[in-house]
């Protein structure tokens, strides 16, 4: 069976260590296209982070913010959403902080555009973390940062790193949400059965597409699931060793061009050829519009 969808990581996977895409990632991401194959990163970035790191001609679909969002790079529209409600947020934040005293958490709202620090959350974070210059942003009181909606809700700790606050959170067991690390200093939180695999299957369900029709890359720990949904999972050189051993494949690092590689070994075997020159033909394609009325 062949693969008809490509989903692919950002950081550390598609992108070099200087967040650009190669010459030779970008040629074999064109070339799977001209082959009808789908591509579609998924990232834990929000929409204000993603789309300008990643050519529009490179792709139509992304998933972002760890699989609570589902978007449209070319028509720069959200096709779904899928937050954490006010008090799933509020019942988290107190058990979670209540069990790690220090926590310091933030809220990501409206798709992705709106960002609510709460006390003491800006002093350990980052400068373009979510995608946020730090020092126009304010703090909110907690009942603030939980009172709207959000795609994703984040923790951080001024001394543990962010897998030691995800053994606490999977010790609380949280029945509403979904708790997971991509190899930044804090803790990301969807709601409950968000994930980037979940959304990417919404999306093949919506394109007719079957998990054994689809190949995954990623590095990280929010790429786990989507590694062992995938039929074909790949992990990269510089893969944490949970993505390695959750994967079917390990390729070379994202600076070696270790998604290239194994997109042009994939062309090779399924077409004969390293770049197929015919286009697919246009029932072959995502419509526009049309195919990809996922919902949640």
């Amino acid at each position: 069976m062949g693969i008809r969808l490509i989903a692919t990581d950002l950081d550390g996977t598609l992108l070099s260590s200087a967040t650009t895409v190669s010459e030779r990632t970008r040629r074999a991401v064109t070339a799977a296209q001209r082959a009808g194959i789908v591509v579609v990163p998924a990232t834990g970035r929000p929409i204000v982070a993603a789309p300008e790191l990643i050519p529009a001609s490179m792709t139509r679909l992304m998933v972002c913010t760890n699989g609570a969002i589902a978007y449209d790079h070319g028509e720069r529209r959200v096709l779904l959403e899928r937050t954490i409600a006010p008090a799933v947020q509020a019942d988290f934040v107190d058990a979670f902080s209540r069990a790690l005293p220090g926590l310091a958490w933030a809220a990501v709202t409206d798709s992705g555009h709106s960002f609510r620090a709460g006390p003491g959350y800006l002093t350990l974070m980052r400068q373009g973390d979510h995608g946020r210059n730090r020092s126009i942003e304010s703090e909110l009181d907690l009942a603030g940062v939980v009172s709207e909606p959000a795609v994703k809700l984040v923790a951080r700790h001024p001394v543990l790193d962010e897998e030691e606050l995800l053994v606490v959170a999977r010790e609380l067991a949280h029945p509403g949400v979904n708790c997971t690390t991509s190899g930044v200093p804090f803790l990301e939180i969807a709601a409950a059965g968000v994930s980037k695999e979940s959304t990417l299957s919404l999306i093949a369900d919506a394109l007719g597409i079957l998990p054994a029709e689809t190949m995954a890359f990623g590095d990280s720990g929010n790429d786990l699931g989507m590694l062992r949904w995938a039929g074909r999972g790949v992990a990269m050189g510089n893969a944490i060793q949970a993505a390695q051993e959750a994967a079917d494949l390990i390729t070379a690092t994202n600076n070696e061009d270790g998604v290239a590689l194994v997109i042009e070994r994939l062309l090779a075997e399924q077409f004969g050829a390293a770049e197929p020159v015919s286009s697919p033909p246009r029932d072959e394609q995502p419509a526009d519009g049309e195919s990809l009325a996922v919902g949640a």
